[in-house]
């Protein structure tokens, strides 16, 4: 048995556990669940890796990379292993062993800063984009850059969930490109156009995330509104706009990992503000005017939910910026909910 994400048992999710492992006011970066949903993985400007037992509730141990910096750090697909972003003398990738803090191996090629980098879901390889113009195709079994393509910076990157496709959302053109990861040196098969974010409306793209269904994909940004898309057509199917954003400030030297997720069955949409709330949309629920309201505004400890992530494999979501938020639903709530 297991408890049926409703409307009701979303809108309950209330903090359960609060951690402050970063060094003391330190801007978290990165949020990773590993595929089993037992891991959470966090990397800050403090050049630090925590790795959390997200069952237990429990902070299992920190890593450094005081030589070369850490960031968008990423779980394999061993819950022992990842993979992180240089940011210190060089923009090289790096796998590393979290059992033993050693390192695998190194992936070179990016001229400059990294800006996101994602695991297929369906096998070893993984997709990086800089700003330096390319997004790069590798195999983690492989130091060997496998695949290169040039696109205007800056430029998001998502695999689909069968991870056959990937998407490579284009902020200077408006453009999502997709790609058949088998033939990622021919031609985009797609391009979707959105005219909502030409010139001169025209904002900072921050995250492409397909939904596990497969049927959407979001744009999230740093303007007024985030963008729901037919996942096949590319039309707009709505917006998300209760939140807000403060300019963006030399504050924070690294854009997170993402301030908005899909929950699992890619029904709700979360997403971080400024204010210090956690937004909750239902995709599901009427559209007005092209606008998704909110089902739930949460608060979320005072505390800016620039991180957003939601678990894999069970009833849980996590959020962070200078510390990390377990989120769970009310108990009596979800156990109404169980299916």
């Amino acid at each position: 048995m297991s408890t049926a994400l409703s409307r009701e048992v979303v809108c309950s999710f209330k903090p359960s556990k609060i951690f402050r492992p970063h060094k003391e006011n330190t801007k978290i970066t990165t949020l990773d669940f590993d595929d089993t949903g037992n891991y959470l993985l966090s990397s800050g400007e403090d050049e630090s890796l925590q790795l959390f037992d997200s069952r237990a509730g429990k902070h299992n141990k920190t890593l450094y990379s005081k030589k070369y910096g850490v960031h968008l750090a990423k779980f394999t697909h061993n819950s022992m292993n990842c993979v992180y972003v240089s940011t210190k003398e060089n923009d090289t990738l790096r796998y590393l062993s979290l059992h033993d803090n050693h390192y695998i191996r190194y992936f070179k090629g990016h001229k400059k800063r990294v800006i996101d980098l994602q695991m297929s879901p369906s096998d070893d390889q993984m997709i990086s984009s800089s700003l330096d113009g390319t997004v790069r195709v590798w195999d983690i079994r492989s130091s060997i850059c496998h695949g290169l393509l040039s696109i205007p910076s800056p430029a998001w990157i998502a695999f689909d969930p069968a991870g056959v496709v990937f998407a490579v959302a284009c902020e200077q053109t408006a453009e999502i490109l997709l790609y058949d990861l088998r033939n990622y040196d021919s031609e985009p098969f797609g391009v979707f156009k959105i005219d909502a974010l030409r010139p001169p409306n025209s904002v900072p793209w921050s995250k492409v995330e397909f939904s596990n269904d497969g049927k959407h994909i979001l744009i999230s940004t740093r303007g007024t509104a985030h963008y729901l898309l037919d996942a096949f057509s590319g039309d707009l199917v709505m917006r998300f706009s209760a939140h807000n954003y403060a300019p963006v400030s030399s504050e924070r030297k690294y854009t997170s990992s993402g301030d908005t997720c899909f929950s699992p069955d890619g029904r709700f949409v979360f997403s971080g503000s400024d204010d210090k709330k956690l937004y909750i949309y239902d995709t599901q629920s009427p559209v007005r005017d092209g606008y998704q309201r909110p089902i739930a505004a949460l608060d979320t400890n005072n505390t800016v939910p620039s991180n957003v992530l939601f678990n894999p494999r069970s009833m849980m979501l996590a959020s962070a910026d200078k510390e990390i938020i377990f989120w769970l639903p009310d108990q009596a709530i979800a156990e109404r909910n169980i299916k």
